[in-house]
């Protein structure tokens, strides 16, 4: 279904501006092919050109599909990490130089008991070839565009021991076929922590969202998410930092840091009265973005931020509990009752919010409420570090509008993070460059094209079908001149394929 011209009022009034699905050209949509159910779930796919097959990672390990001239895809073959205890894949990447491999990554569980390791995929067997290790929980992987380095993010949650954050870089400028990699000396020494050694002169650490009890030791805090390569380096996502940070290839060092500031704009905050999206006024949203993706257009850079948020069992309430502790500011609760009226009535006392986030004056109290996740999309110049657009709160009254039943998880999310968009996948298709997100709450998808930064236009918006639950990695990919969108469900157990037809 392509979002039609439909005006609703959910809590405020919505006009075409803010909900923003006017398509001013003929556009693209997507229409399902195929769904394959995947005992465990699906986490990551992507696509391999050369030999023409999906590859994805899930509970039950690493999986092979074949793709047949319609474009439905065919399970071909599972594998599994083997060691002395379990062992869980976190991410994929395809080599983009054509040289005929894959890595993947896996972390044993405790995932901090020792470092993660990276497998080497022969494309054209399926087979292993090599492996190394690749620093402390690799939860993400991602090539440079030429291939010649491989990237990741070392999250390094707290478990038994809680290791500072970083990123391992792999030179891979020598490497010519897989068997090459067995001539290369890597190890650890080639992850770069966000510590003192590794920061070039002025960073600060402490700009971004630190935890009172570890604000002496940031980098311990910080856990890398997700990588966006550049021609230089990469920018990686600070998730529970609620910011960005980007490592500089040349000096081998983090050489910018940049904290996101809350978003304001209208969003549901209560789970118990179905879609109704209030106007947001004394509350500021965390972006605490998940997957990002770095895009350059009219030769200017811009990331993409999956603004998902991230719950935190320790640093947060709910507002009623807040109030009664005494952490609100007595002028902010006034402001509250103005605006919404009683808070218990409103459901409002139920959001989760932030207790180490939003004292603004700086004497011990909240001034600003934060919820932990923008339910938003956002696009940031990477020059200026501006955010040039944000997507408000069109996800919720979209989806409001077209699957009220999903909305939201059944609107059991909203007092938490809402829809929460996580997963991003970008293509350039002619004069357009299509953006797709996952809402990992609503099981749905919103397919844009974001050619102008400044002023996306969105084209469809769907919901996945019953069954496959939690949209998490996608890719698009060309397959016998046909455009394909493949949408990986990690908690419903669904491969799901997309054609993307012109309208």
């Amino acid at each position: 279904m392509s979002p039609r011209l439909i005006m609703i009022q959910l809590g405020l009034v919505a006009s075409v501006a803010q909900v923003g699905f006017a398509a001013s050209q003929p556009g693209r949509s997507l229409r399902l092919l195929q769904n394959i159910q995947i005992e465990g779930g699906v986490e990551i796919v992507q696509y391999d050109q050369s030999t023409r097959r999906l590859h994805a990672i899930g509970a039950s390990g690493r999986m092979i599909f074949g793709l047949d001239d319609s474009g439905s895809a065919a399970l071909l073959r599972t594998q599994t990490f083997s060691g002395t205890q379990q062992w869980d894949a976190t991410s994929l990447a395809i080599d983009p130089a054509g040289r005929g491999f894959a890595v993947v990554s896996w972390i044993p569980s405790p995932p901090d008991s020792m470092p993660g390791m990276a497998q080497v995929i022969d494309l054209r067997t399926g087979d292993p070839v090599w492996q190394l290790g690749i620093g402390y929980h690799p939860d993400c992987l991602m090539f440079s565009d030429d291939g010649q380095y491989l990237y990741a993010a070392n999250e390094c949650e707290p478990g038994t021991i809680d290791r500072p954050g970083g990123i391992t870089v792999l030179d891979l400028s020598a490497i010519e076929m897989p068997s090459d990699f067995a001539r290369l000396g890597f190890n650890d020494a080639n992850t770069y922590t966000l510590t003192d050694e590794y920061l070039a002169e002025g960073i600060d650490l402490t700009t971004l969202r630190i935890v009172s009890e570890l604000i002496d030791t940031p980098g311990v805090n910080i856990e890398p998410e997700y990588i966006a390569p550049t021609m230089t380096g990469a920018w990686v996502s600070l998730q529970e930092n609620n910011g960005l940070g980007y490592f500089d290839l040349g000096s081998r060092t983090w050489t910018r840091v940049l904290p996101l500031v809350p978003l304001s704009f209208p969003f549901d905050g209560s789970e118990t009265d179905g879609p109704r999206v209030r106007s947001g006024e004394g509350f500021g949203l965390l972006p605490m973005p998940d997957t990002i993706e770095y895009v350059e257009i009219a030769d200017h850079g811009y990331l993409i931020l999956a603004n998902e948020g991230e719950k935190s069992a320790i640093h947060e309430l709910r507002l009623g509990e807040a109030i009664e502790r005494g952490l609100i500011d007595a002028a902010a609760i006034e402001r509250l009752t103005a605006t919404y009226g009683d808070l218990h009535q409103s459901g409002l006392d139920r959001l989760y919010i932030s207790t180490i986030d939003g004292d603004i004056d700086g004497d011990g109290d909240l001034d600003v409420l934060c919820p932990q996740g923008g339910r938003s999309v956002s696009i940031v110049d990477t020059e200026t570090g501006v955010t040039v657009w944000n997507s408000g709160p069109q996800i919720e009254l979209m989806t409001a509008m077209l699957f009220p039943e999903q909305y939201n998880s059944g609107d059991s999310r909203s007092d938490r993070a809402g829809p929460e968009p996580e997963g991003l996948a970008l293509y350039q298709d002619g004069e357009r460059i299509l953006l797709a997100v996952g809402l990992e709450r609503t099981n749905g998808v919103m397919l844009y094209d974001i050619a102008n930064p400044m002023a996306p236009e969105l084209l469809d918006v769907i919901v996945i079908e019953s069954g496959c639950l939690g949209p998490e990695g996608m890719c698009f990919y060309q397959h016998d001149d046909r455009l394909y969108l493949c949408v990986a469900a990690e908690l419903g157990g669904c491969l799901s394929i997309y054609e993307v037809v012109s309208e």
